[in-house]
C-alpha cells in the first residue's frame, strides 16, 4: 500500500492521538514513545500478582527506582542504597549450614535523601511493607522459592539486613527487586491491614477466595481509575500523571527524585508520554509521520524497523538500533492432563510435542522474516548468559513428524486432517492480536502444521487480556489450551525457574494449579521432569560457576529433548530513536531486563542542554545509515 494512503488512514483512525502529540520533541522538552502494548495495571501491583507484562515493568522502571541497578555492562551500582553489598566491603556475609548449604546475610543502608513523590521519606518501613505482603500465607507470588528463603531484619529507619537460607549463587547478582523490594507503607498499609483481617476469616483451604482478596488489595492501587485518582506515590525519576485507557499514559518528572543529572534536571525530558497503538502498522506510520519520538521496548516489530518506508526517511531523522535482548520468542504447549482428558490430543506426550516442533520450519522463520538476524533458538536462555548451552534441537522434518503422529494412532481423515478415535487433531493457537509480525509468523506455522495434518483454531487477544496472570497461569483450567506464542525475558539471575515442576529445596510446586493457589508464573505449560528438578536444586546451590553451568547445560538438554516448549528465535529489540535524543540507550541486561533507557533520569534532548552520557553503538548495531549521514 502507498505510504501516503497509510498516513491518511492513520489520521482517520487516530485523529485524537495525532493532534495531542503534534508538539512531540524538543520544543516541549517531552518524549513521545510509541508502544504496541498496553498494561492492564501499573505501579501498585508490586508483586506481579495481577500482571507480569514487559510493558508494565518498562513503565514502572520510570516510576520506581531500584535499590541496586544494573548498568549497560551488567554491573551493579546503587540507586536508593548507599552501596552495593559484597564480601569485600563486609556487607555480604556467608556462613555454612550443617547440611553444607550456605546462609547469606546482605546488609543494606538506604540513602538519607530519598523520598516518595509526595515528599514522604523512603524508609525501612517500606521494605518491611514489601516483605510482609510477600510473606503472607497463600499469596500467589510468581517466585515462591524466593519467599521461602528470604528473611528480613530491620535495625533502624535506614539500616536493614536481608537473609537467604539456603543462599543461591545468584542472590548477589543485580536485577529487579534485588535483593528485596519496597512499597509505600504510608499509602498501602491501612488497606493491607484490612486485607489481612479479611483473609483471616477465610477458610485456609479456600485458595480461590484468598487469591481474590489479595488481588483486590493490589487492584486498589494499580488500575487506571485508581492511579488517575492519585492513589499511589512514586520513587523514580518520573511520577504518574494521567492514563487514558487505549490511548496514552503520561508521566512527568518527579521533583523529589534525588539524582540530579549533569547541568540540572530542567535540561532533560520533563514529560514522557506513552502512546498506545496496538496495531504495529499504525505505529510504524506514527514514526514516519513524525508524531512519535522513539519506540518503546515493545514498539514496532523487527521487520517494520527495517521497512523501506522508514529507512528511506531515516537520514537526518532517526537512528535505528538492533540490541540483543535476554529473551526468546517461544510457543508454550498446554500439557496439563486435565486439558488432555477434555481435548484428547495427547499434548502431555513427549512424542506429540516432538512431532509439533519437527513440523515447524523454525530456520525458515529466522531466514524469511529476519534474514537470520534473530537466529533460531533451542534454549530458553539467551546466548549472552554464561549458562547458555548450544544444545542441538529438533530440525525441521515433516516426514518424521507424520511418522511419530502415525505411531501415536493418528491417521488422515477425508479432509486430510488427522483423526484418532473420532477426534480431529485441531489445536487452539493464541498470540497477541494486532502484532502484525506475530500474526504473520503464526500464519506460517499454521501452514506448516496443516502440511502434517493438524488443523488450527486461532484465538488471538490483545496483550492486556493475554498477559494477565489470571489467564496465563490458569492453563490447567483451560483459559488457553493448545499453543501460546509470546516472548519472555530472563534476568541475569537465572535460576532454572522456567521449567521447574517441584522445587526440592522449598517443597513448593511451580506448576500453577488451584491446589497451590496458582503459584509459579513461568512453567505455565505444566511440563514436569524429575531429573530437571534434581539438577536445578543442585545447580542453584553450586557456587562453582563451571559446575553450575554444566548442570544447566544438562537441564537445557532435557527441555529440548522432551520438547517442553517450542523455542522459535532469539529476540533482538529494535529501537527507532529521533536524532537529538540523548541517553535513550539499552543493552542486553541493562536494568536487569534489557530495557532502554537504563537510567530514565538522563533522557533528554541535546538541543535543550542534555549531556550525552551513554553511547548506544557500544551495545547494539545501527541499521541502514549511509556513511555520509552516520553520526
Amino acid at each position: 500500500m502507498d505510504v501516503s494512503k497509510l498516513c491518511f488512514r492513520f489520521r482517520l483512525l487516530f485523529p485524537i492521538a495525532v493532534s495531542s502529540i503534534a508538539l512531540a520533541g524538543p520544543e516541549t522538552n517531552s518524549l513521545i514513545l510509541g508502544a504496541s502494548q498496553e498494561p492492564s495495571v501499573l505501579a501498585g501491583d508490586f508483586l506481579d500478582v495481577l500482571n507480569r507484562q514487559d510493558i508494565k515493568w518498562e513503565i514502572d522502571h520510570y516510576l520506581f527506582a531500584p535499590l541496586i541497578n544494573l548498568n549497560l555492562d551488567g554491573q551493579s551500582y546503587p540507586v536508593l542504597a548507599t552501596e552495593v553489598p559484597s564480601p569485600q566491603n563486609g556487607r555480604a556475609i556467608t556462613t555454612e549450614n550443617p547440611d553444607g548449604t550456605q546462609r547469606l546475610e546482605i546488609k543494606l543502608t538506604l540513602r538519607d535523601d530519598i523520598k516518595w513523590s509526595d515528599g514522604t521519606p523512603i524508609t525501612t518501613d517500606d521494605i518491611q511493607m514489601y516483605y510482609d505482603v510477600g510473606k503472607a500465607a497463600g499469596m500467589p507470588v510468581t517466585n515462591p522459592d524466593y519467599w521461602s528463603r528470604v528473611g528480613l531484619e530491620v535495625a533502624s529507619e535506614r539500616e536493614f539486613t536481608v537473609t537467604f537460607d539456603p543462599a543461591y549463587n545468584t542472590d548477589l547478582v543485580g536485577g529487579p527487586a534485588s535483593p528485596i523490594g519496597y512499597a509505600p507503607a504510608h499509602i498501602m498499609r491501612p488497606a493491607w491491614e484490612e486485607t489481612k483481617a479479611q483473609v483471616a476469616q477465610i477458610d485456609p483451604a479456600n485458595a480461590e477466595a484468598i487469591t481474590e482478596a489479595y488481588r483486590a488489595f493490589f487492584t486498589q492501587f494499580s488500575t487506571p481509575k485508581a492511579l488517575n485518582e492519585g492513589k499511589m506515590v512514586y520513587s523514580g525519576a518520573f511520577k504518574f500523571e494521567r492514563w487514558v485507557p487505549g490511548s496514552s499514559i503520561d508521566l512527568v518528572r518527579n521533583p523529589e527524585f534525588h539524582i540530579i543529572p549533569p547541568g540540572g534536571a530542567d535540561k532533560y525530558v520533563q514529560k514522557v508520554s506513552y502512546q498506545i497503538i496496538q496495531n504495529t502498522n499504525a505505529l510504524l506510520i506514527g514514526m514516519i509521520s513524525g508524531t512519535i519520538d522513539a519506540t518503546a521496548n515493545l514498539g514496532v516489530t523487527f521487520d517494520q524497523a527495517r521497512s523501506p518506508q522508514l529507512v528511506s526517511r531515516m537520514p537526518g531523522r532517526f537512528d535505528i538500533w538492533f540490541v540483543p535482548a535476554p529473551a526468546v520468542e517461544m510457543i508454550q504447549i498446554n500439557q496439563f492432563a486435565e486439558n488432555d482428558a477434555k481435548n484428547h490430543l495427547g499434548l502431555n506426550d513427549p512424542k506429540t510435542r516432538q512431532a509439533l516442533i519437527m513440523a515447524i520450519n523454525r530456520d525458515m522463520i529466522s531466514a524469511a522474516f529476519f534474514s537470520r538476524l534473530q537466529p533460531t533458538a533451542n534454549s530458553w536462555i539467551a546466548p549472552q548468559h554464561p549458562y547458555y548451552a548450544d544444545v542441538e534441537g529438533y530440525p525441521y522434518n515433516p516426514d518424521q513428524a507424520r511418522q511419530l503422529l502415525a505411531e501415536l494412532g493418528w491417521q488422515p481423515g477425508p479432509d486430510g486432517i488427522l483423526v484418532r478415535d473420532g477426534t480431529r487433531f485441531e489445536l487452539e493457537f493464541v498470540t497477541t492480536a494486532g502484532n502484525i509480525l506475530r500474526e504473520r509468523v503464526q500464519q506460517f506455522i499454521i501452514q506448516n502444521l496443516s502440511d502434517v495434518g493438524i488443523a488450527v483454531r486461532i484465538n488471538n487477544a490483545p496483550s492486556s487480556s493475554l498477559f494477565v496472570d489470571e489467564y496465563m497461569r490458569h492453563g490447567s483450567e483451560g483459559t488457553w489450551q493448545g499453543l501460546l506464542m509470546y516472548y519472555d525475558s530472563a534476568t541475569p539471575k537465572e535460576d532454572g525457574i522456567w521449567f521447574l515442576c517441584n522445587d526440592l529445596l522449598s517443597g513448593e510446586s511451580f506448576v500453577p494449579r488451584a491446589a497451590n493457589n496458582f503459584n509459579g508464573a513461568f512453567n505455565i505449560g505444566g511440563w514436569c521432569n524429575p531429573e530437571y528438578d534434581q539438577l536445578r536444586a543442585e545447580a542453584v546451590l553450586d557456587f562453582d560457576p563451571d559446575s553450575a553451568a554444566r548442570k544447566f547445560a544438562r537441564m537445557q538438554e532435557l527441555v529440548v529433548n522432551e520438547a517442553a516448549f517450542i523455542p522459535l528465535y532469539i529476540r533482538v529489540h529494535p529501537y527507532v530513536v529521533r536524532y537529538g535524543v540523548a541517553n535513550y540507550v539499552g543493552s542486553t541486561y541493562s536494568a536487569g531486563r534489557g530495557f532502554a533507557p537504563v537510567e530514565p533520569w538522563l533522557v533528554g534532548w541535546e538541543s535543550q542542554g542534555a549531556q550525552k552520557v551513554f553511547d548506544q553503538s557500544k551495545y547494539g548495531t545501527r541499521y541502514g545509515i549511509p556513511e555520509s549521514t552516520a553520526r
